[in-house]
């Protein structure tokens, strides 16, 4: 009976999300230098990324550990993305190698269609970490950005540079639409076990 009582509201309620990761150590990413834009598939969901990058634009990899930002020269500064599916962005795993004596960590911006979701994002120094993004929300076709802040840097830029692994999504699913009487019915007959069951405990104890 309590089995079907949770059917009932979890069939009328209940929306779902896959984690996900989309790797940047992986072969669309490798380093290029020149062509700037590379598709991914992660999950069924279809990734177009653009780089940018000091000198040359293109991508700057490190198949070991990922896409190399403000390394002195011709390393990337910003990472455009575009999904063809409602995505929420959770996370990303990072490393700095910046020269502290020199300069501060180098500090990431993002933005969803250039509204500012959240900035001055730091890794730690010489170790991977994961830094929460909490959920940065972005529909399908629009661009969320990652940039290279360097107004925000501290000290000299040509001594600080930084390596993205991943990014976590999730991929936000819509609900399975029920048509409206039927969803009624699963509710008020859930509602109505419940009471059901509430009548035959007083009776019981009675």
């Amino acid at each position: 009976m309590k089995k079907i009582i949770i059917f009932a509201f979890a069939f009328c309620f209940a929306g779902t999300a896959s984690a996900a990761l989309i790797d940047f150590r992986t072969a669309p990413y490798a380093s290029t230098f020149g062509p700037n834009q590379t598709t991914d598939t992660v999950n069924g969901i279809n990734f177009t990324i653009v780089a940018t990058a000091r000198g040359v634009n293109g991508f700057r990899q490190n198949s070991n550990s990922g896409l190399m930002f403000g390394v002195p020269g011709n390393g990337m500064y910003s990472l455009s993305i575009v999904s063809d599916a409602d995505v929420e962005y959770t996370g990303m795993v990072g490393r700095g190698h910046t020269l502290t004596n020199y300069a501060g960590q180098l500090p990431f911006d993002f933005s969803v269609n250039s509204s500012l979701q959240l900035d001055n994002l730091m890794f730690a120094s010489n170790a991977f970490s994961t830094e929460s993004l909490s959920s940065i929300f972005v529909n399908a076709g629009e661009t969320f950005l990652i940039d290279v802040d360097f107004n925000s840097l501290t000290g000299n830029s040509i001594y600080a540079s930084a390596t993205l692994q991943s990014l976590s999504f999730n991929a936000v699913s819509t609900p399975a639409t029920v048509p409206l009487p039927s969803t009624l019915l699963l509710l008020t007959t859930g509602l109505g076990l419940l009471k059901g069951i509430g009548f035959r405990k007083k009776r019981l104890l009675n």
